[in-house]
């Protein structure tokens, strides 16, 4: 992958989503939900302030959150205006 970014902690994770920011080819972050939940406030601020990067998690080997589930939902209902009922 050319743009795959390996992080060790939520420090790495937050920097290196803020470079993306000065970036404006990308699009979609994807994250896991255990490093989603521990920079959800950088997340937030992204998803309110811009259209794009869209910034999403998906579950790691342990399974999803269920935080993460909630914090997709509200994106698709706030970017689309669709609520999902899961």
């Amino acid at each position: 992958m050319e743009h795959a970014y390996a992080v060790k902690n939520a420090e790495e994770a937050e920097e290196r989503i803020r470079e993306l920011l000065e970036k404006p080819d990308f699009a979609v972050v994807i994250t896991t939900d255990h490093i989603a939940n521990r920079i959800r406030a950088i997340i937030n601020e992204v998803t309110e302030e811009q259209e794009f990067p869209l910034i999403i998690s998906i579950p790691s080997f342990s399974g999803p959150s269920p935080l993460a589930v909630d914090a997709i939902n509200e994106l698709i209902k706030r970017k689309t205006g669709i609520e999902l009922k899961l």
